[in-house]
């Protein structure tokens, strides 16, 4: 369930950093979108989280209402939060919370918080992206970085910024990741189109699986399937995968302040 809940702490933007206000250090191929943002400040999306036929718990999603300014640079705060449902709590608990500020230009990690709260399991983390002197500084210690790397929340707006709806079936997308305390090479691989009922109506979809390493929680490789519409939202309305026990599953449960119509809504 952790890669599917997430949190909402307040994070202070004090600290002082030596992040560059240019927007591509030197050295760093500046990022440009072929598609508009398809998200705005105020989204959110709430998600019902199923371990194979029971309800596990409770996954949001959301575009905090303001821009940030973060280390010089204005930034798109997205929030994310997961809490295991009441009838589990009494044998595990999870309450995991992440910040990710994320320039609003290139779409990099700027800052990253995360709190988690599993069980006995408890840790917090604080995350800085410095692009001058190419590193990343975190709880345990300070990492190369040779190219743009994201945040495991920030990744996944980063996904959507993606032309996505012009990519042809099999394509695959390379996202580094950093996670604890390493740079995953993670990406995503366009599966194809479907139609997809759910209890808000059916929509057309577009089909994608992610790549994951096969020795943390997921199984394998292409075992990760997700449903996102095929409209310029691109918001994603399931996604399934099998773990070591049985399966976990998130449908989307509400919605809010979305940018744009939902034009793949059928019915």
């Amino acid at each position: 369930m952790r890669q599917l809940l997430a949190g909402l702490p307040f994070l202070a933007l004090s600290q002082p950093t030596s992040l560059t206000e240019d927007p591509a250090p030197k050295g760093f191929p500046p990022r440009t979108f072929s598609k508009p943002v398809p998200f705005q400040p105020g989204e959110k999306l709430v998600f019902r989280v199923h371990y194979g036929w029971l309800t596990a718990g409770e996954a949001t999603f959301e575009v905090y209402p303001k821009i940030y300014t973060v280390q010089g640079l204005p930034a798109y705060v997205f929030r994310g939060g997961g809490k295991t449902a009441s009838t589990f709590e009494w044998f595990y608990k999870v309450r995991d919370y992440m910040d990710a500020y994320v320039d609003t230009a290139q779409m990099r990690s700027l800052l990253y918080y995360r709190w988690v709260n599993e069980g006995d399991y408890h840790f917090t983390d604080t995350v800085w992206f410095d692009y001058q002197r190419r590193e990343i500084r975190g709880r345990k210690g300070t990492f190369p970085m040779e190219t743009w790397v994201m945040d495991m929340l920030g990744a996944f707006y980063y996904a959507r910024r993606l032309d996505v709806r012009n990519m042809p079936d099999g394509t695959v997308v390379e996202i580094p990741v950093f996670l604890d305390d390493q740079i995953y090479h993670l990406g995503m691989k366009i599966l194809g189109r479907e139609v997809l009922r759910t209890d808000l109506g059916t929509f057309r979809c577009i089909k994608i699986t992610p790549l994951v390493v096969a020795e943390r929680v997921f199984r394998g490789r292409e075992e990760m399937i997700m449903w996102v519409t095929d409209d310029d939202n691109l918001i994603p309305l399931k996604i399934t995968s099998p773990v070591i026990v049985g399966s976990v599953s998130a449908t989307l449960k509400s919605f809010e302040g979305l940018k744009y119509p939902l034009t793949s809504r059928i019915r």
